[in-house]
């Protein structure tokens, strides 16, 4: 994750050098608000679109995209069919395009390399800058320097929204591996696992915990725990012939009755069952 979203942000700025060195090769030869109208039509060439109210789908060559309010998304010119019904939406359009097939070319392997050339990113708030860019380019037609400028500080802000949220997610990836390693220590100790405790030993409230556990591995704490020790009962039903009572406990079960019937409710059968099929299928000839 953590190499992905450093070559993400390494295009990104790589595109806007790009931008920067070449401005006396770039135009923009349509731009404006639209309103509430849909369209169908072939595709026009590069274009980016922010959604300032509303919500949109959009079909591009049978690709389905929906977007709303804060939406920010790169149209590519290889797009040969664009379409959309009327609805409730506004939305700025910038067409823009390089005088030299090269750097077209350059400018569309970079966009493909980022996540707003594939699907659209939310930036709310950019309302201001799209405004400021529109109405300098309908003063002065020609590439100003606070057109350049006002451009330049759309994908700034994408580069400087997109490196925060890396080092957020990093950030959150080793407090979780911390926690990971917290939790498999205690239960190899044959220890209690206390959410409240757990956290506090980490500086951060319960609430708070689960939820950046939860983004990093797609499950809460506390089912994440009991997968754990479900895997370990089922280890010992595999192997040892302890009571089924002794191995709740070691797992770290309440009692005989909770570990039935959570494991039931994992597994389909009783840890008996559990137990008496993998004996079948260890004695089954190969």
């Amino acid at each position: 994750m953590k190499e992905q979203n450093l070559n993400s942000a390494s295009h990104l700025k790589a595109l806007i050098e790009l931008f920067d060195l070449e401005w006396n090769r770039f135009s923009f030869p349509s731009f404006g608000f639209w309103r509430n109208r849909g369209w169908n039509g072939p595709g026009s060439g590069f274009e980016l679109n922010f959604y300032t109210r509303g919500e949109n789908t959009v079909i591009q060559d049978k690709r389905k995209l929906s977007f709303r309010q804060g939406d920010l998304f790169f149209v590519s010119d290889k797009v040969r069919h664009s379409f959309c019904s009327d609805g409730s939406f506004d939305l700025y359009y910038l067409m823009f395009q390089f005088d030299c097939p090269d750097l077209n070319e350059r400018m569309r392997y970079l966009f493909e390399q980022l996540e707003i050339g594939t699907a659209p990113v939310s930036m709310p708030g950019l309302q201001t800058e799209f405004r400021a860019l529109i109405t300098e380019l309908r003063v002065d037609r020609q590439i100003s320097v606070l057109a350049k400028h006002y451009f330049l500080h759309l994908f700034v802000k994408l580069y400087m929204d997109q490196m925060q949220s890396s080092e957020y997610r990093n950030k959150h990836e080793q407090i979780v591996r911390q926690v990971i390693e917290d939790i498999q220590e205690r239960l190899d100790a044959g220890g209690k696992i206390l959410l409240p405790v757990l956290a506090a030993r980490h500086s951060l409230n319960e609430r708070y915990l689960n939820q950046i556990f939860k983004s990093a591995t797609g499950t809460t704490l506390g089912k994440y725990i009991l997968s754990i020790r479900i895997e370990g009962a089922k280890r010992l039903l595999e192997t040892t012939s302890m009571p089924i009572t002794e191995i709740a406990i070691a797992a770290g079960f309440y009692d005989g009755a909770h570990f039935s019937k959570t494991f039931k409710a994992s597994e389909t059968m009783t840890p008996q069952e559990y137990r008496e099929q993998q004996a079948f299928l260890q004695n089954e000839p190969v």
